[in-house]
This record gives C-alpha cells, structure tokens and sequence, in this order.
C-alpha cells in the first residue's frame, strides 16, 4: 500500500513519499549500482524500468507492505530522489510487528540523510502505526550498518543462515536485529536525534 501524503523528517532534510513512475527510472540506477549490490546480491543480474514498474504496482495493491521513495528536500522547495524505504512483513495477529528495510543512493553516502529517512520511519511505525516490534535484516559481513544499528541500541537477535541467495547458486548470511516500542521512547529515538541534531556525523 502507499500513502496519500508524504512524510516529512522532523529535520526537514527528506520526505517519504509514495513511488510513482516519476522515479521509476532512479529505482533502476539505484538497484543496479554495484554499491547497491555489494551486500544485495539476490537482486537479479539486470534490474529493468518494467521490473520496477510491476514491483510498484504489486506493493501498491499490497496490504502488508506500505513502500516510499526518499527524497532530499532542497531550500528551492524542490526535491531529489536519493533512495527508498519499505516496511514489509506487517503482522497484526500474532505480535504486531514488521520489517523496516532502507537502500540510500551511494551518492548520497555520508550526508546523513539516510539517518533522517530511518528515523522518520521509525517514528511513523512506531508512533503513528503503534507497532510493538520492528525487525531488520541485514549481511553478515555488512558491518557498517550492523554497527550503526548496535549503536542505536539494536538487538542482535541472532543469524539466520543462508538466508540471502548469492547470485551464483549460493547463499550468504544474514543478521536479524529488532527494536520493540519500549527500547524506542526508552532511548534509541533520543540517540538517533542526538546524531540527526548534533554535530556526530553518520555513514548512512
């Protein structure tokens, strides 16, 4: 599913926004720069404007899913695609939980607006969804973000082995960390605005 109306970071640095066919084309660059790739490798080898335009329609139409495009907001009033964001695996019935998954443009990589779009996230799933727990998948050997997400004050819950499929007819590893609602307003939200606010600069 997508929203009616866009959200916007509390920094005022990016806006979610519902994907539309107007970025359709930076989905494409995105999901096929090797940067992208490096720990995404059971994307397909080649990923097309017609696989990104049946991905949309299929999310669109899906319950379980509420997808965005990131964009930077400029002081012109305009903006930049510079990514997009997913909650996914939305469970209502047993434990009123989801998935939050996010790919930054690596253009972008180091301007912390990554940061910003993961917190507005958060603050949406958590605040306005009044979801109880979030979960997050992330390499193995992708120790940029399995460090930023134990920073935040994560919980490694463990490794789902072979998880993700490789692109060469194997599979690599995968971390399972979660935040529950309580961890959120006990100081996770307080250390990510700390970083958003502050002067920390961030890798995402």
């Amino acid at each position: 599913m997508f929203l009616t109306h866009p959200i916007i970071s509390k920094a005022g640095r990016v806006a979610l926004v519902s994907p539309s066919e107007i970025d359709d084309q930076d989905v494409v660059y995105l999901w096929n720069d090797p940067a992208t790739r490096r720990f995404q490798r059971f994307l397909p080898e080649r990923v097309s404007n017609a696989d990104i335009r049946a991905q949309r329609l299929a999310w669109a139409a899906d319950p379980n899913v509420c997808a965005f495009n990131v964009h930077a907001l400029k002081p012109t009033g305009k903006s930049e695609f510079v990514g997009v964001a997913r909650i996914h695996h939305i469970d209502r019935y047993y434990g009123n939980s989801c998935e939050v998954g996010l790919t930054m443009s690596s253009m972008h990589f180091g301007a912390g607006l990554g940061r910003a779009a993961i917190h507005t996230v958060l603050e949406y799933v958590f605040e306005e969804r009044k979801f109880r727990r979030v979960v997050f998948h992330t390499a193995v050997e992708n120790h940029v973000i399995r460090g930023w997400l134990e920073r935040l004050g994560a919980t490694l819950e463990g490794i789902e082995r072979d998880f993700y499929a490789d692109g060469t007819s194997g599979y690599t590893d995968a971390c399972v960390y979660s935040i529950l609602d309580r961890e959120w307003v006990g100081g996770c939200k307080a250390r990510m605005e700390q970083g958003i606010f502050g002067a920390s600069k961030s890798r995402l």
